[in-house]
């Protein structure tokens, strides 16, 4: 069975020690990317995020906020959403956040695009399923969709018999110990 492509979101928010609890999950493969989600963080504190973490992991980090690090990092990309919809200029690699079936027709626009709320989430009480995956699987054949919201590895099987490229996990992560 294919693997899937396994994504770790961070908390928007502090999270104590993270850039050592992100060094591990990247370290011991415990997923190939993690996305740096620091909505309303200031570019001085993300560098110091992305710093605190070793350079030999900084191209599998992709930034959702502050574009212009991904250059100057090194990073593995942005990942647009509706706060920053827009890509930098000369953007290596791109992904992007869907919330809806119509929205992956631009699809083939990213390297890859999440979807969510897929299951209901952990991190978000009262961040409900929108999506059907008996229903979805025709919609995200042949595209690289990565599940997000409510995922945790018990459900890789399903989104593997759905279709989906990966799986993109927040509070699996950080809502445990690490």
């Amino acid at each position: 069975m294919e693997k899937l492509f396994i994504v770790a979101v961070t908390t928007p928010g502090d999270y104590p020690n993270e850039a050592e609890v992100i060094t591990s999950i990247l370290a011991n493969n415990r997923a190939d990317m993690v996305h740096i989600r620091k909505p309303g963080w200031s570019r001085e504190r993300t560098v110091e995020l992305i710093e605190a973490i070793p350079s030999c992991l900084w191209k599998r980090l992709r930034i959702h906020d502050n574009f212009s690090l991904m250059k100057d990092y090194r990073l593995g990309g942005v990942h647009l959403n509706a706060r920053n919809p827009q890509p930098p200029e000369n953007a290596e690699s791109v992904s992007c956040s869907m919330h809806s079936i119509e929205q992956l027709d631009q699809s083939e626009n990213f390297d890859y695009v999440t979807l969510s709320p897929i299951f209901d989430s952990i991190s978000k009480p009262g961040y409900k399923s929108a999506f059907n995956l008996e229903n979805i699987s025709r919609y995200i054949r042949g595209k690289k969709v990565v599940a997000l919201g409510g995922v945790t590895p018990d459900k890789f099987p399903a989104l593997r018999d759905a279709g989906f490229f990966g799986a993109a996990m927040l509070g699996h992560f950080w809502q445990q110990k690490t």
